[in-house]
């Protein structure tokens, strides 16, 4: 409901240009040229390529994030896109894909990269594109097909951990009312309930007793299926509920790209589950069993980029795998810190991996590794 009813109001003048100033004394919006954002952009350093690029190719980059006249978001995917592609003198365009002609527009390019949206109607326009782009028209996307196949979709990240016999927090999917009635029948409680959709904790709800999962189940079984936190969506015919791991102090999100490894723990709000959303982090160290875990989740993915979201449980004495991501929000070049120094993890090898130092955009890393495999 908050969602439409901004989506009236900024359809007022007078309302669209208090909501823009709040947002930009925030900090969340900007304007496109504000010097402030080249000097934040600046402070990483530039990702080059092993060898000066040379292909005849053209590039289409899609803007993403908020854009309203002049101003856009401060974190949007394509400014670090952008900045890797001129600092290495890679030719492109931008392009527009929400538009009618974007089937002709692709013919001007032979690489695409786009950083979808994770609401659910953004997905499901990025899934028919990035096919019809990458099957059909044959033009290299980042990010690929396969890749964009699990986004926000915690269902499907589900399949791919059980069909790899991943350590996932123990799951149980079904699309059976029968089946879940009877699962929750023979399975201890409490239980967290997600959609396949939601971020920072959306969606993400702890049943505490019996009657409470039936009456979930028979919700989400109905004819209209239940309400979410997203207005337009509901959660129809599937069920997907977790062990809730009470033993677990922290949430520890890892990202992954070739052989470099970053990472940062996150905590939840006192009296909370979800550390997801919380805003409660720490950078610092990170056991090399962690590390190992989320680069075989990468490996499984295929994927150039992947965060996986990992806790540790005392009574299992594992880290266990609670989702990934081939997105995440970016809000500084740094993603790692040791003691005050930022860097990365270089896997050597198994449970062996050296620290070296440095501030980058990863949305770089994520780039240099797919055009040095062209």
């Amino acid at each position: 409901m908050k969602q439409i009813i901004k989506h009236i109001l900024l359809k007022v003048p007078f309302f669209k240009s208090y909501y823009l100033k709040k947002k930009s004394a925030d900090g969340e919006f900007i304007l496109e040229n504000h010097p402030d954002l080249t000097a934040e952009l600046e402070q990483a350093e530039k990702v080059l390529l092993d060898k000066p690029f040379t292909q005849n190719i053209q590039v289409g980059l899609v803007k993403d994030g908020f854009c309203m006249g002049a101003y856009i978001s401060r974190k949007a995917y394509y400014l670090r896109y952008e900045r890797f592609l001129k600092n290495n003198h890679i030719p492109y365009q931008y392009y527009d894909i929400s538009a009618s002609d974007w089937m002709q527009q692709a013919q001007n390019f032979d690489v695409i990269i786009w950083h979808p949206a994770s609401d659910p109607a953004s997905q499901k326009t990025a899934k028919d594109q990035i096919y019809v782009l990458e099957k059909l028209l044959k033009k290299k996307c980042i990010p690929s097909y396969n890749a964009i196949w699990t986004y926000e979709d915690k269902v499907n990240a589900h399949y791919l951990y059980q069909h790899f016999n991943l350590p996932e927090i123990p799951t149980f999917v079904s699309h059976s009312k029968q089946d879940a009635l009877s699962f929750v029948e023979n399975t201890k409680l409490p239980l967290i309930s997600k959609i396949a959709t939601g971020s920072a904790s959306g969606g993400v709800e702890k049943i505490n007793t019996k009657s409470e999962a039936i009456k979930h189940i028979n919700e989400v079984f109905s004819y209209k299926g239940r309400k979410t936190y997203i207005p337009y969506l509901q959660q129809k015919d599937y069920i997907c509920f977790q062990e809730f791991i009470d033993d677990a102090a922290f949430d520890l999100r890892i990202i992954v790209i070739g052989d470099k490894l970053w990472g940062y723990y996150r905590y939840p709000n006192k009296g909370d589950f979800r550390a997801s959303g919380a805003g409660n982090y720490e950078k610092k160290e990170i056991p090399a069993e962690a590390l190992d875990l989320a680069y075989k989740v990468q490996q499984c993915y295929q994927a150039t980029f992947l965060a996986t979201d990992l806790l540790y449980s005392e009574k299992c004495k594992q880290y266990l795998i609670i989702e990934s991501s081939i997105f995440i929000g970016i809000d500084t070049c740094e993603q790692l810190v040791i003691n005050r120094v930022p860097g990365y993890y270089k896997r050597l090898s198994e449970g062996n991996y050296s620290f070296e130092t440095g501030r980058f955009w990863i949305q770089e890393w994520v780039l240099k590794e797919e055009f040095e495999t062209l």
